[in-house]
């Protein structure tokens, strides 16, 4: 753009020098006259001052046909070398000048009567270089600022388009957190049917797991009254010992997978999706906890807790620090300390001061259903529950000898999502 610019800057410029040297032409043509000796000469008065001059620019040259030739004054000692043009003809061309100046020159064919004559005009066109230079200089200065104006411009627009689309950004992070439950800034018209389209399917996903949690309630609830029948029955029947005691813990076992699920569906209810928030929810479990075990007088205490809020579902984190606590609680024997804090992921610890268990035997309460001591109440499910639910987060759960205390140590450790490790 700034190579046409120039271009036509310059050619403009060239046709107007063009149409100078022309008029300078015809006036200098109206100087030439011839004397009574036949001889051809310029009128005193007559010729711009400026071909007076050395070295001024501004030349011209008469070849007249006899081979004669009249020169300016400006061209000092030198000449232009123009070769004879016929009458009526005229040539423009680039020349080499004096003191190494790039001239325009015009040469043109006349004939006064019966004298003919050649006629050359020529300027120097470094001046004109020069001014197209500078203008060069000066539109490059200009289009580069216009250009950083408008890079300034376009940011300003895209940062303002962009903050309402990050404002969107938000509050899809809020949702996934937790904190609300619908997109309520649409954003700017270009992504109000895509804000649209996340609702429904928010609201659809809702929907399907409040459903899918009833109907799982519900289905639970459908199967204790036939197993509590089943098991009144069982009396009734004519078995022996041992298959009865075999039957009975089989239905003891699906009994207690059924409570399991209506705890879970009961958790669920109105508070699907709501996020853990450890300094409100874990003062609540703890103290339920409390009331619980309260015969026993145990001191269940909170010991470490700057985890913040958390990016998981708080029904599960409850089930999780439930079972964890109520486990440690059956066997502490006066304390026991829940610690939750931000550690390659989340950790959640749970120690007591009771028998512990030994190395050889920490796998086993992991399996689903088995207790080291029969005789301990309780249906065997916690840390098989936790384990489920761990593996369901992709965490780990190790157990450990709880130090300073010479008990349990129950430690989970689950990664936090990508968005929320930002």
């Amino acid at each position: 753009m700034l190579w046409l610019s120039a271009t036509a800057v310059r050619s403009v410029s060239e046709a107007y020098l063009l149409t100078r040297l022309e008029h300078d032409a015809e006036a200098l043509v109206a100087a030439l006259w011839v004397d009574a000796a036949g001889r051809a000469r310029l009128r005193e008065g007559r010729v711009t001052p400026i071909y007076q001059q050395p070295l001024s620019g501004h030349y011209f040259e008469f070849v007249l046909s006899d081979g004669i030739r009249l020169r300016a004054r400006s061209l000092w000692d030198e000449g232009l070398d123009v070769p004879p043009v016929p009458v009526g003809a005229v040539r423009v061309e680039r020349r080499q000048g004096p003191a190494d100046q790039v001239l325009l020159m015009r040469a043109a064919g006349y004939a006064r009567g019966d004298l003919a004559f050649t006629l050359a005009v020529a300027e120097d066109l470094g001046p004109m270089e020069a001014q197209i230079r500078r203008f060069q200089r000066l539109a490059l200065a200009v289009l580069g600022a216009a250009l950083l104006l408008l890079v300034l411009i376009q940011r300003w627009i895209l940062r303002r388009g962009f903050h309402a689309v990050d404002r969107v950004r938000e509050q899809l992070r809020a949702v996934s957190e937790g904190q609300r439950e619908r997109i309520e800034f649409m954003g700017p018209v270009e992504i109000r049917p895509l804000s649209a389209e996340i609702n429904r399917l928010l609201d659809q996903v809702r929907e399907r797991l409040q459903r899918s949690r009833q109907a799982l309630g519900n289905l639970a609830h459908a199967l204790k009254s036939p197993l509590t029948l089943v098991t009144r029955e069982l009396d009734s029947l004519p078995l022996s010992a041992d298959d009865r005691e075999r039957i009975s813990a089989q239905l003891d076992r699906v009994g207690q997978l059924v409570e399991r699920e209506l705890k879970r569906a009961r958790f669920a209810g109105e508070g699907a999706g709501q996020r853990f928030e450890p300094t409100q929810d874990l003062p609540d479990l703890v103290e339920a906890l409390r009331q619980l075990h309260r015969r026993r007088g145990l001191s269940i205490e909170i010991g470490r807790l700057d985890a913040g809020r958390l990016p998981f579902d708080r029904e599960d984190m409850l089930e999780l620090l439930g079972n964890l606590l109520d486990n440690a609680c059956k066997w502490a024997r006066q304390r026991v300390i829940v610690d939750i804090a931000r550690e390659n992921g989340v950790m959640f610890r749970v120690r007591d001061d009771g028998p512990g268990i030994s190395v050889e035997d920490r796998a086993r309460p992991l399996r689903r259903g088995t207790r080291l001591d029969e005789q301990e109440p309780g249906h065997g499910l916690g840390l098989a529950i936790v384990r489920e639910l761990v593996e369901g987060y992709r965490g780990q759960l190790t157990l450990d000898e709880a130090a300073g205390l010479g008990g349990l140590e129950v430690r989970v450790v689950l990664p936090l999502p990508a968005a929320a490790s930002v």
